[in-house]
Protein backbone atom coordinates (compact mmCIF):
# COMPACT_ATOMS: atom_id res chain seq x y z
CA UNK A 1 0.00 0.00 0.00
CA UNK A 2 0.86 3.85 -0.45
CA UNK A 3 2.92 5.69 2.15
CA UNK A 4 2.19 9.12 1.42
CA UNK A 5 -0.94 11.38 1.13
CA UNK A 6 -2.85 8.79 3.45
CA UNK A 7 -5.50 9.46 5.72
CA UNK A 8 -4.33 7.39 9.39
CA UNK A 9 -5.73 7.03 12.59
CA UNK A 10 -3.88 5.71 15.10
CA UNK A 11 -5.29 4.09 18.74
CA UNK A 12 -3.57 4.39 21.66
CA UNK A 13 -0.99 7.32 19.39
CA UNK A 14 -0.10 9.46 21.96
CA UNK A 15 2.94 6.96 24.08
CA UNK A 16 4.77 3.84 22.94
CA UNK A 17 4.34 1.81 19.98
CA UNK A 18 1.32 3.93 18.44
CA UNK A 19 3.61 7.08 19.22
CA UNK A 20 6.58 5.92 17.22
CA UNK A 21 4.00 4.94 14.17
CA UNK A 22 2.41 7.91 14.32
CA UNK A 23 5.59 9.93 14.13
CA UNK A 24 6.79 7.64 11.09
CA UNK A 25 4.02 8.20 9.33
CA UNK A 26 3.48 11.69 9.43
CA UNK A 27 7.53 12.35 8.34
CA UNK A 28 6.61 10.32 5.12
CA UNK A 29 4.02 13.05 4.46
CA UNK A 30 0.48 11.16 5.53
CA UNK A 31 -2.44 13.23 7.59
CA UNK A 32 -2.23 11.41 11.23
CA UNK A 33 -4.85 11.62 13.62
CA UNK A 34 -4.60 10.06 17.09
CA UNK A 35 -6.44 9.18 19.81
CA UNK A 36 -6.04 8.23 23.18
CA UNK A 37 -6.85 8.55 27.33
CA UNK A 38 -4.28 10.89 27.86
CA UNK A 39 -5.20 14.40 27.25
CA UNK A 40 -1.64 15.96 28.16
CA UNK A 41 0.40 12.58 26.00
CA UNK A 42 -1.59 13.81 22.85
CA UNK A 43 -1.08 17.68 23.14
CA UNK A 44 2.62 16.63 23.62
CA UNK A 45 2.77 14.32 20.41
CA UNK A 46 0.83 17.15 18.34
CA UNK A 47 3.49 20.06 19.27
CA UNK A 48 6.11 17.99 19.10
CA UNK A 49 5.09 15.89 15.79
CA UNK A 50 2.06 17.80 13.77
CA UNK A 51 -0.46 15.03 14.68
CA UNK A 52 -4.13 15.54 14.45
CA UNK A 53 -5.45 14.83 18.28
CA UNK A 54 -9.03 13.40 19.37
CA UNK A 55 -8.77 12.27 22.94
CA UNK A 56 -11.15 9.47 23.02
CA UNK A 57 -11.54 6.22 24.94
CA UNK A 58 -12.06 3.56 22.02
CA UNK A 59 -14.13 1.37 24.72
CA UNK A 60 -16.97 3.72 24.36
CA UNK A 61 -18.97 3.89 21.36
CA UNK A 62 -19.59 7.80 21.47
CA UNK A 63 -16.04 7.96 21.36
CA UNK A 64 -15.18 5.55 18.77
CA UNK A 65 -18.19 7.28 16.49
CA UNK A 66 -16.71 10.87 17.57
CA UNK A 67 -13.11 10.16 16.29
CA UNK A 68 -14.61 8.78 13.02
CA UNK A 69 -16.98 12.05 12.39
CA UNK A 70 -13.97 14.24 12.87
CA UNK A 71 -12.30 12.59 10.29
CA UNK A 72 -14.99 12.41 8.29
CA UNK A 73 -15.54 16.10 8.68
CA UNK A 74 -12.12 16.75 7.69
CA UNK A 75 -11.07 14.36 4.84
CA UNK A 76 -14.22 12.83 3.73
CA UNK A 77 -12.31 9.36 4.05
CA UNK A 78 -10.41 6.77 5.74
CA UNK A 79 -7.43 5.20 4.29
CA UNK A 80 -5.44 3.50 7.14
CA UNK A 81 -6.96 2.43 10.35
CA UNK A 82 -4.35 1.17 12.85
CA UNK A 83 -5.87 -0.49 16.23
CA UNK A 84 -2.75 0.33 18.96
CA UNK A 85 -4.20 0.87 21.79
CA UNK A 86 -3.76 -1.67 24.26
CA UNK A 87 -3.09 -2.27 28.46
CA UNK A 88 -1.05 -5.38 30.11
CA UNK A 89 -2.12 -6.07 33.59
CA UNK A 90 0.15 -8.64 35.05
CA UNK A 91 -1.75 -10.02 38.79
CA UNK A 92 -2.49 -13.30 39.99
CA UNK A 93 -5.90 -14.85 38.89
CA UNK A 94 -7.01 -16.61 42.38
CA UNK A 95 -5.80 -13.58 45.31
CA UNK A 96 -5.82 -9.84 43.09
CA UNK A 97 -8.90 -8.53 45.18
CA UNK A 98 -9.38 -6.14 41.77
CA UNK A 99 -8.72 -8.97 39.16
CA UNK A 100 -12.18 -8.47 37.49
CA UNK A 101 -11.70 -4.92 36.72
CA UNK A 102 -8.33 -5.60 35.41
CA UNK A 103 -9.73 -8.48 33.21
CA UNK A 104 -12.68 -6.21 32.23
CA UNK A 105 -9.94 -3.82 31.08
CA UNK A 106 -8.07 -6.00 29.30
CA UNK A 107 -10.73 -7.34 27.47
CA UNK A 108 -12.46 -3.97 26.76
CA UNK A 109 -9.35 -2.36 24.96
CA UNK A 110 -7.69 -4.96 23.81
CA UNK A 111 -10.28 -7.36 22.00
CA UNK A 112 -13.90 -5.51 21.98
CA UNK A 113 -12.20 -1.91 21.08
CA UNK A 114 -9.95 -2.88 18.14
CA UNK A 115 -12.79 -4.93 16.26
CA UNK A 116 -15.94 -2.85 17.17
CA UNK A 117 -13.73 0.41 15.52
CA UNK A 118 -13.11 -1.52 12.41
CA UNK A 119 -16.65 -2.26 12.11
CA UNK A 120 -18.04 1.40 12.38
CA UNK A 121 -15.07 2.39 10.54
CA UNK A 122 -15.79 0.40 7.58
CA UNK A 123 -18.30 3.30 6.01
CA UNK A 124 -15.07 5.50 5.87
CA UNK A 125 -12.57 3.42 4.55
CA UNK A 126 -14.96 2.40 2.01
CA UNK A 127 -14.55 5.94 0.66
CA UNK A 128 -10.56 5.52 0.51
CA UNK A 129 -9.07 4.05 -3.17
CA UNK A 130 -7.22 1.60 -1.13
CA UNK A 131 -8.39 1.41 1.98
CA UNK A 132 -6.55 -1.39 4.80
CA UNK A 133 -6.96 -2.08 8.44
CA UNK A 134 -3.64 -2.71 11.02
CA UNK A 135 -4.19 -4.92 13.97
CA UNK A 136 -1.05 -4.53 16.38
CA UNK A 137 -1.29 -8.00 17.88
CA UNK A 138 1.51 -9.31 19.97
CA UNK A 139 3.83 -12.81 19.61
CA UNK A 140 1.88 -13.61 22.82
CA UNK A 141 -0.86 -14.93 20.18
CA UNK A 142 1.35 -17.95 19.71
CA UNK A 143 2.48 -18.65 23.39
CA UNK A 144 1.07 -17.11 26.32
CA UNK A 145 2.62 -15.47 28.99
CA UNK A 146 1.79 -17.11 31.95
CA UNK A 147 2.06 -14.10 34.40
CA UNK A 148 -0.54 -12.27 31.94
CA UNK A 149 -3.08 -15.07 30.79
CA UNK A 150 -5.72 -12.19 29.71
CA UNK A 151 -3.77 -9.94 27.96
CA UNK A 152 -2.45 -13.59 26.31
CA UNK A 153 -6.14 -13.91 25.51
CA UNK A 154 -6.51 -11.03 24.14
CA UNK A 155 -3.76 -11.14 22.02
CA UNK A 156 -5.07 -14.60 20.14
CA UNK A 157 -8.06 -13.20 19.91
CA UNK A 158 -6.86 -10.71 17.27
CA UNK A 159 -5.01 -13.02 15.96
CA UNK A 160 -7.67 -15.18 14.96
CA UNK A 161 -10.31 -12.02 14.04
CA UNK A 162 -7.62 -10.94 12.11
CA UNK A 163 -7.29 -13.75 10.04
CA UNK A 164 -11.10 -13.60 9.59
CA UNK A 165 -11.68 -10.45 8.77
CA UNK A 166 -8.53 -10.25 5.93
CA UNK A 167 -10.52 -13.44 4.11
CA UNK A 168 -13.97 -11.73 4.32
CA UNK A 169 -12.91 -8.43 3.63
CA UNK A 170 -10.32 -8.92 0.62
CA UNK A 171 -14.22 -9.42 -1.29
CA UNK A 172 -14.80 -5.40 -0.39
CA UNK A 173 -11.60 -4.31 -0.77
CA UNK A 174 -10.26 -4.08 1.97
CA UNK A 175 -6.59 -5.23 3.24
CA UNK A 176 -6.41 -6.57 6.82
CA UNK A 177 -2.54 -6.46 8.22
CA UNK A 178 -1.44 -7.85 11.36
CA UNK A 179 1.52 -7.45 13.15
CA UNK A 180 2.84 -9.66 15.77
CA UNK A 181 5.95 -7.51 17.62
CA UNK A 182 7.75 -9.23 20.72
CA UNK A 183 8.91 -7.53 23.44
CA UNK A 184 9.14 -3.73 23.06
CA UNK A 185 11.10 -0.78 25.11
CA UNK A 186 8.22 0.85 26.22
CA UNK A 187 6.09 1.20 29.39
CA UNK A 188 4.59 -2.44 28.93
CA UNK A 189 7.57 -3.81 27.46
CA UNK A 190 10.24 -2.76 30.44
CA UNK A 191 7.87 -4.69 33.15
CA UNK A 192 8.93 -7.77 32.00
CA UNK A 193 12.35 -9.49 32.81
CA UNK A 194 12.80 -12.76 31.19
CA UNK A 195 16.28 -14.05 30.01
CA UNK A 196 14.13 -16.02 27.32
CA UNK A 197 12.89 -12.73 26.15
CA UNK A 198 14.87 -10.14 23.39
CA UNK A 199 13.74 -6.86 23.50
CA UNK A 200 13.07 -4.58 20.51
CA UNK A 201 12.89 -1.24 20.42
CA UNK A 202 9.93 0.90 18.62
CA UNK A 203 11.93 2.44 16.01
CA UNK A 204 13.36 -0.81 14.72
CA UNK A 205 9.46 -2.09 14.79
CA UNK A 206 8.06 0.70 13.11
CA UNK A 207 10.73 0.54 10.56
CA UNK A 208 9.47 -2.98 9.93
CA UNK A 209 5.94 -2.28 9.75
CA UNK A 210 6.70 0.38 7.36
CA UNK A 211 8.33 -2.00 5.05
CA UNK A 212 5.25 -4.62 5.39
CA UNK A 213 3.20 -2.44 4.97
CA UNK A 214 4.59 -0.76 1.44
CA UNK A 215 5.65 -4.33 0.54
CA UNK A 216 1.94 -5.96 1.17
CA UNK A 217 3.10 -8.34 3.73
CA UNK A 218 -0.31 -9.26 5.79
CA UNK A 219 1.33 -10.67 8.72
CA UNK A 220 4.17 -9.52 9.92
CA UNK A 221 6.61 -11.09 12.64
CA UNK A 222 9.14 -9.07 13.25
CA UNK A 223 12.22 -9.84 15.71
CA UNK A 224 11.63 -12.81 18.09
CA UNK A 225 8.30 -13.64 17.30
CA UNK A 226 9.49 -15.53 14.19
CA UNK A 227 11.17 -17.60 16.94
CA UNK A 228 7.71 -17.76 18.96
CA UNK A 229 5.83 -18.74 15.90
CA UNK A 230 8.64 -21.76 14.85
CA UNK A 231 9.21 -23.10 18.16
CA UNK A 232 4.96 -22.71 19.18
CA UNK A 233 4.53 -25.60 16.57
CA UNK A 234 7.43 -27.73 17.15
CA UNK A 235 7.90 -27.79 20.53
CA UNK A 236 4.72 -26.04 22.53
CA UNK A 237 5.40 -27.65 25.59
CA UNK A 238 9.08 -26.39 26.20
CA UNK A 239 8.46 -22.53 24.83
CA UNK A 240 5.47 -22.16 27.34
CA UNK A 241 7.90 -23.25 30.22
CA UNK A 242 10.55 -20.48 29.12
CA UNK A 243 8.09 -17.91 29.04
CA UNK A 244 6.39 -18.92 32.09
CA UNK A 245 9.65 -18.14 33.42
CA UNK A 246 8.85 -14.14 32.93
CA UNK A 247 8.36 -11.82 35.75
CA UNK A 248 6.81 -8.53 36.32
CA UNK A 249 7.44 -5.73 38.46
Amino acid sequence: MLLKDQIVLVTGGGSGIGLELSKQLAALGNTVFICGRNVEKLKAAEQAYGLKVVPADVTFAEDQQAVLKAIETAHGRLDLLINNAGVLHAYDFASQEDAVSRIESEIGINAIAPVTLAKRALPLLSLSQAPAILFVGSGSAYVPVAGAPVYSGTKAFIHHTAQGLRHQLKDVGISVFEVLPPVVATDMGTAMTSRNLKVMEPADLVSDILKGLASDTLEMVPGQSRQLRLLSRIMPGYLFRQIAKTRFH
